[in-house]
């Protein structure tokens, strides 16, 4: 039985797909897409964080502390929106979904 909780790093992901692709739930090239995708993801929220500190500090600056946070928690919630949303075009495409 695979564990419900979801992945924390890039290795416990490695672990679960192959588990899938062991059971026969996922073929090579979805466990290879799923992998590219996480990396990509993993990628663009260290650009956004990268983008997102200075304008929070400025931000913090200038209209304190709770605003900024306030500013921050928004950006955070629609990153997570965004890959939320490609997420499920990956997911989407899986035979298990597709059958």
């Amino acid at each position: 039985m695979l564990d419900q909780d979801a992945p924390k790093t890039r290795q416990e992901l490695v672990n679960r797909l192959a588990e899938l692709r062991e059971q026969g739930i996922l073929d090579p090239v979805e466990e290879t897409n799923i992998l590219q995708h996480y990396e990509r993801v993993m990628e663009e929220v260290e650009e956004e964080k990268s983008r997102l500190e200075p304008e929070f500090e400025r931000r913090r600056d200038e209209d304190g502390i709770d605003a900024a946070s306030a500013w921050l928690a928004e950006a955070a919630r629609d990153l997570g929106r965004r890959h939320g949303e490609a997420t499920r075009q990956v997911t989407d495409k899986l035979r298990v979904v597709t059958g």
